[in-house]
């Protein structure tokens, strides 16, 4: 399988349509900095629809973003948005963390009838926990994006 490919596989399991995947590998595994639309279509061997409907899907996230070019105003170039990038993992993280305040929230509330689930959740706040610290951390250092300690 190609790498622009295995893009696509794994990125499934973050909810992105294959294409989308497709787009993002396309920009992980190549040195050029700039796309036409053409182009993307071309090096992914997809259609002008389903190319245009992945890139609508990119640019909502942030992750792609698009300049004009000079002498053509028609024509666009697109690009991996790097600050957009961050803002996707913050913003994921970030969501994690509502989720795991939820949890919290939802087992104080629970009463003691059912100790299976109630332990389970237990394990799943102290993993959240855990790996949140962990990962807003790396954030903070790796990309320069504060968390709140909370």
């Amino acid at each position: 399988m190609k790498p622009i490919e295995l893009y696509a596989e794994i990125l499934k399991n973050e909810n992105y349509p294959p294409i989308a995947g497709k787009i993002l590998g396309l920009f992980y595994t190549s040195d050029q900095k700039y796309f036409t639309f053409e182009e993307i279509m071309e090096q992914i061997n997809a259609s002008k629809s389903a190319t245009s409907k992945a890139l609508k899907i990119l640019l909502d996230t942030g992750e792609v973003n698009f300049m004009i070019k000079e002498k053509s105003k028609r024509r666009r170039l697109f690009y991996m948005d790097i600050e957009g990038c961050k803002q996707r993992i913050y913003s994921s993280v970030s969501a994690y963390g509502t989720y795991y305040a939820l949890l919290k929230d939802t087992l104080n509330k629970r009463s003691g009838n059912n100790e299976e689930l109630n332990s389970y959740m237990k394990s799943e706040i102290k993993f959240w926990e855990e790996t949140l610290e962990f990962i807003k951390d790396r954030i903070t250092s790796n990309f320069d994006i504060p968390f709140d300690k909370n």
